[in-house]
C-alpha cells in the first residue's frame, strides 16, 4: 500500500492576530485586568483611551467573559493580583 502524501488540514490558530488571549482563562484575566488599569490610569490623569485603544479594551474584556469571568472577578483580580504587585 503506497505511503500518504497529503497533509491534514491546518487548524484555525485559537489566538487571533490581535494579540487577544483567546485560549488562555488565566491570561484573558490577566490582561482584562491589566486593560482596566490602565484606562482607569489614564482617564486619572486626563488622558482616557483613545478609539483604538478603547476597542483593544473592549477584545480583552470580551476573552475574559468568553472564558466565563465575571466583571467583578477582573475587578477582584486586578485589586487583589495587580495593584499589590505594582504598589509593593
Amino acid at each position: 500500500m503506497p505511503e500518504r502524501t497529503d497533509q491534514p488540514a491546518s487548524q484555525p490558530t485559537p489566538t487571533p492576530d490581535d494579540g487577544t488571549p483567546t485560549n488562555d482563562p488565566t491570561a484573558a484575566l490577566h490582561w482584562a485586568a491589566v486593560a482596566i488599569g490602565l484606562a482607569e490610569a489614564r482617564t486619572q490623569q486626563g488622558n482616557p483611551l483613545n478609539d483604538t485603544e478603547r476597542a483593544a479594551f473592549d477584545r480583552y474584556q470580551n476573552a475574559a467573559h468568553a472564558h466565563g469571568h465575571t466583571d467583578e472577578q477582573i475587578r477582584c483580580y486586578l485589586n487583589s493580583e495587580l495593584r499589590p504587585a505594582v504598589a509593593g
